[in-house]
């Protein structure tokens, strides 16, 4: 908390051989600690007695910010502050014998993709390209739902057969697609076809040695 005070304030006002006016001021300023306050603290002694003092306490949380965070994360984003993330090592995390990158997500797992919809599609493609050149494939995506209650939804792996088409904010058309947006929000089967455009499987092996594929996926829920 940084408190300022103004003393000395002057005010000029010039008036040049044309008629034009211009006008300068002046204030010597003095900066404090707040008596060694934090922001809330010191907010509260200047607004005692008034609304302000007991409205502060909706919007800053004083020296309890890592609780004040979990609680927030917990309520609004189902994360269980006690279960652990393996993955979201964003610089790489070793799942069954592969290295992988956690892109976004939910609950546990949370981790909200760019804010910028081009720029969040652009670093998935980027990502799904690194596999190419030793894999001769795009990346697998991996979905794990630990909260799921059917087993085999608990763990998902999405193979894509085809290139992805250019990218346009929103739901997939027949010529764009939002990758981000078709994982996160709209699942739709425009250029996203089972056993055409992408395959899905159970677990990483299935999906690496091309076996026990899924024979139906939905479609359009939302």
């Amino acid at each position: 908390c940084v408190t300022a005070t103004g003393t000395a304030l002057s005010y000029q006002l010039i008036v040049d051989e044309t008629g034009s006016v211009s006008a300068t001021h002046s204030v010597t300023m003095t900066y404090g600690d707040c008596g060694g306050n934090d922001l809330k603290a010191q907010v509260k002694a200047t607004h005692a007695g008034s609304d302000i003092e007991t409205a502060i306490d909706e919007y800053l949380v004083g020296d309890d910010c890592d609780i004040t965070n979990a609680v927030y994360l917990n309520d609004e984003q189902l994360l269980v502050p006690s279960a652990i993330n393996s993955l979201m090592n964003l610089d790489g995390a070793e799942y069954e014998g592969r290295s992988w990158k956690q892109l976004f997500g939910e609950g546990i797992f949370f981790l909200p993709p760019d804010y910028d919809a081009a720029a969040g599609d652009a670093e998935m493609r980027a990502d799904l390209d690194a596999c190419v050149a030793s894999e001769g494939r795009q990346c697998l995506i991996l979905r794990k739902c630990t909260s799921c209650t059917v087993e085999s939804h608990k763990e998902i792996v999405y193979k894509r057969l085809t290139p992805w088409f250019p990218f346009q904010e929103g739901i997939s058309t027949d010529t764009t697609i939002d990758i981000v947006n078709l994982f996160t929000n709209q699942w739709r089967n425009n250029n996203n076809v089972l056993h055409v455009d992408y395959e899905l499987y159970s677990s990483v092996q299935d999906a690496l040695t091309g076996t026990d594929e899924w024979e139906q996926a939905d479609y359009n829920s939302n």
